[in-house]
């Protein structure tokens, strides 16, 4: 098989102009091109320049990229997504059709788009009245928990150009933006007639498992992050969580590497941090069956350390105990692990005995929460300032 060559990845204060020539320019828009939905690469096109639009008119606590930096990263993963064969390994894209390629392509420039609005008008009619901005305790926090019920009509009054009509009241688009919202779901969860058929599933498998893997430190510049921006303690966790990943991961002959670096001067306090995060990537497996539906199964999963905390030091965390809110190790600890998915810690307080059970098969290891039922408040449920002030304090935990 000939070599083949790869471009980098955009500048991170990436403009229009790049993002949208590095999408377009890219193997899984040029399979696109041949789709039997002719409007698709145009609807892209301008697609992005409102993505952008977004980004610029985003006043919001900073969330970890959502924007073009992330959409870049996800495509190129894509595009470099080698399947595993008998003696070789196949790009992705080659053993994908066209409407397919055109599929994904869309769902995952449409699939965080809600993160990037705060507007509650993209909300359908039917949804329920607890995402009702006045539910929750600020807006950052009601973006995130409604940013895929609100893709459809933010997408659509975004691109609303009359030419993009005919694609937009396509069954390809439909189905786009189907897949697009199941990214927020378990494979088991996923509904609807789209979910029917195997190789829609393997599409939306492969979008979730590319999202899942862009947890390395190229997902955002944690220390201009820190330094010159602001976001609440749960903002500043996730930037910190990034620099635990110290390479990019991508999916090579079915197989993902992952290499973690601790923070300077901490000790095994972080073990379940580390725990956590390598439940993190193991959760791919989950999708195994639904990516092998069109050949890009994952088949290993090296993880270093595989067990314990790194060896490594990351020295762009060397003023992790500066940052505000993470005074002490166990205010690190206990910020870093609220940012894992209740699967990925294995909560029984936030998974049924129904989903624990339909981990199983993904083999993660055990964590040890304590440390956020504590700080939590497990009866008596406790404000961010509590938590993080009982966080801080190291004598508060017993």
């Amino acid at each position: 098989m000939p070599h083949t060559t790869y471009r980098s990845l955009p500048d991170p204060e990436i403009s229009l102009r790049e993002s949208r020539d590095f999408i377009l320019g890219g193997a899984l828009a040029r399979k696109a091109h041949a789709s039997s939905q002719p409007g698709v690469i145009l609807f892209v096109h301008d697609l992005l320049e409102g993505i952008w639009r977004l980004v610029q008119t985003c006043h919001l606590p900073e969330f970890t990229d959502h924007g073009l930096p992330h959409l870049c990263s996800l495509l190129d993963r894509i595009n470099r997504w080698e399947s595993p064969s008998h003696t070789t390994s196949q790009p992705l894209v080659e053993l994908l059709t066209p409407d397919e390629a055109a599929i994904l392509l869309s769902a995952v420039l449409t699939h965080d788009i809600g993160m990037l609005s705060q507007n509650a008008i993209d909300l359908p009619a039917s949804a329920p009245i607890q995402v009702s901005k006045g539910q929750w305790p600020d807006v950052a926090t009601w973006v995130r928990h409604t940013h895929v019920e609100r893709i459809e009509r933010l997408v659509r009054r975004v691109v609303g150009a009359s030419e993009h009509v005919s694609y937009m009241q396509s069954q390809q688009f439909s189905i786009a933006i189907e897949i697009a919202k199941s990214h927020q779901q378990w494979p088991w969860e996923w509904a609807g007639s789209w979910s029917n058929n195997a190789r829609y599933r393997g599409l939306a498998a492969v979008l979730a498992v590319s999202d899942l893997l862009d947890e390395d430190s190229a997902r955002c510049d944690t220390v201009t992050l820190l330094e010159h921006r602001e976001g609440n303690e749960l903002n500043r966790s996730h930037w910190l969580r990034h620099a635990l990943t110290s390479n990019r991961v991508l999916v090579q002959f079915g197989r993902i590497e992952v290499e973690m670096v601790r923070p300077p001067d901490t000790t095994s306090m972080l073990k379940p941090v580390y725990s956590a995060l390598r439940n993190h990537f193991r959760l791919v497996s989950l999708y195994e069956s639904d990516l092998s539906s069109v050949n890009a199964q994952i088949t290993n999963i090296e993880l270093s350390p595989s067990t314990g905390i790194p060896s490594s030091e990351s020295s762009s965390l060397k003023c992790w105990n500066r940052v505000q809110g993470f005074s002490t190790e166990p205010a690190l600890c206990y910020q870093l692990l609220r940012t894992f998915m209740a699967p990925a810690l294995k909560d029984p307080r936030r998974c049924s005995a129904d989903t624990l059970a339909r981990l199983r098969p993904a083999s993660l290891e055990d964590v040890n929460i304590d440390m956020l039922i504590q700080c939590d408040g497990d009866l008596e449920p406790r404000t961010d300032f509590e938590k993080s002030f009982r966080a801080i304090s190291a004598a508060g935990i017993s």
